[in-house]
């Protein structure tokens, strides 16, 4: 590896430490080493200290320039183990976002969020009733770090589907799908061991990666998901932990598992004694769902859904339904990080589920999708897009010459930012050109329409040398 010194300059192109002398230049020339391979995901950035001194710049600089790559989700720090890469793994985490996209110019379509505002009027009106709930008083109370019983008894029909209905008993309600996947790794993962995943992966995997020290190994996949011959012989050479796969509207390619594929890969972690992590958030939004994973493997499966994919960001929660001698050690995991579930979302959830608002909310976001993704059929070319009318996302794939991250730079510079196919990768094997594009991130109909006309632009034209922060 570079060292920062070197590797900075290189890809700042100049020798001149004044000409770097801001957090934002210094951040950007790290992102470009970070991009480039120079910092591989789960590497360390140096110490502050010695990034300032080779730089002959302040540790202040410096320290702002890592507060950004970490808000930029390329880097997370830690206090034992200093600054370590993710890789570009999870989106960035900024305040305001669609107000900044809209403040200077840029149409964010990076985020999966609400694409109505029924939401928000449906909370206002629960807020209002919700002191008469007989559970209301239980809000300012500790709860256990499993969930109240009327949590996860909500919890259990927001995930059942046909052919699966989970016992309320074995499910652990979280803070959202990325902290259910954090129990069920907290859970599985010791000092090493590798998951197998799709080569383009959820990103909020690949942030977990360098926390718990394990290695991701991607499988490739086609129309119907992961190739299970390949996960057969990884299987056979590795020392697999577990298989990830997101069976429903597949993140970021929209594929959803065929059944076939599903029953392979059931029998092979039974062959293998492997888990299988089902992150379903997306499975409601699907009106002929094929059996989950869980109902096919019940003694082996990790079964993630949620709700604020679905109905909105701020109703922050998860649901866990985990194999019978692995509930107790996921609740443990939310008790060390957050030590209960928020009680004022758990009960809002609840009394959406069980009096059907979160149907409703669920509806109104599919009828407005489904309007949006015949939009983007329309504008953008058929033969590049996978998509599905209950996805709020679709995939482009780009035909050569076009390289993922060259396109999402000059997209940008046209106005419109879009996920590269480098954000989801979980390792540096040769993988799919394409973006990912949030049909539902966009404000209105007319501002997606010209989003996507500025994409379908971008898509004519040649790739273009870009220089500087975009």
């Amino acid at each position: 590896m570079a060292s920062g010194k070197d590797a900075t300059r290189a890809a700042n192109g100049t020798p001149d430490p004044a000409k770097r002398s801001t957090y934002i230049e210094v951040s950007s020339s790290i992102e470009k080493d970070i991009r480039s391979g120079i910092y591989p995901p789960g590497s360390r950035l140096p110490p502050q200290r010695q990034l300032a001194t080779d730089l002959g710049i302040n540790v202040s600089t410096v320290s702002r320039a890592y507060k950004e790559l970490q808000l930029r989700g390329l880097v997370i720090g830690s206090k034992r183990r200093g600054s370590l890469v993710t890789g570009g793994a999870m989106p960035s985490v900024e305040p305001a976002q669609s107000a900044q996209s809209a403040s200077n110019g840029l149409i964010d379509l990076t985020v999966n969020r609400p694409a109505t505002g029924e939401f928000l009027a449906c909370l206002a009106r629960t807020l209002a009733e919700m002191p008469r709930d007989p559970r209301f008083a239980q809000l300012q109370e500790y709860q256990p770090p499993q969930g109240p019983e009327w949590a996860r008894a909500a919890g259990a029909r927001w995930m059942a589907a046909p052919g699966f209905t989970p016992d309320a008993g074995q499910v652990v309600v979280t803070s959202g799908a990325q902290h259910g996947l954090y129990a069920v790794l907290n859970s599985l993962i010791g000092t090493d061991g590798v998951i197998l995943a799709d080569r383009l992966t959820y990103y909020g995997l690949k942030a977990l990666a360098p926390v718990f020290q394990f290695e991701i190994v991607g499988i490739p996949s086609d129309g119907d998901g992961l190739l299970t011959d390949e996960v057969d012989a990884a299987c056979r050479r590795m020392p697999v932990k577990a298989i990830f796969t997101v069976p429903n509207l597949q993140n970021p390619t929209v594929t959803t598992m065929s059944l076939e594929r599903r029953m392979a890969l059931v029998d092979i972690a039974r062959r293998h004694g492997v888990a299988i992590i089902e992150d379903d958030v997306y499975g409601p939004l699907v009106s002929q769902r094929l059996p989950t994973i869980a109902s096919l493997c019940p003694e082996l499966t990790f079964h993630i859904a949620a709700t604020s994919k679905i109905l909105a960001p701020g109703l922050r929660l998860g649901y866990l339904s985990s194999p019978p001698d692995s509930s107790a050690l996921c609740a443990e995991a939310v008790r060390t990080t957050a030590w209960m579930p928020a009680p004022m979302s758990m009960l809002i959830a609840s009394i959406w589920i069980e009096d059907g608002t979160a149907r409703h909310i669920m509806d109104a976001q599919l009828a407005e999708i489904r309007a949006r993704h015949a939009l983007a059929r329309e504008l953008l070319p058929q033969a590049l897009l996978r998509s599905d009318p209950a996805c709020m996302f679709v995939w482009l794939k780009l035909p050569p010459p076009w390289r993922a991250d060259d396109f999402a730079a000059n997209a940008k510079a046209r106005g419109v930012v879009v996920m590269p196919s480098s954000a989801f990768a979980v390792d540096r094997s040769e993988i799919e050109h394409g973006v990912r594009i949030n049909l539902a991130c966009a404000s209105s109909r007319d501002q997606l329409v010209s989003a996507l006309r500025l994409l379908a632009g971008t898509l004519k034209d040649r790739p273009r040398a870009l220089f500087g922060t975009i």
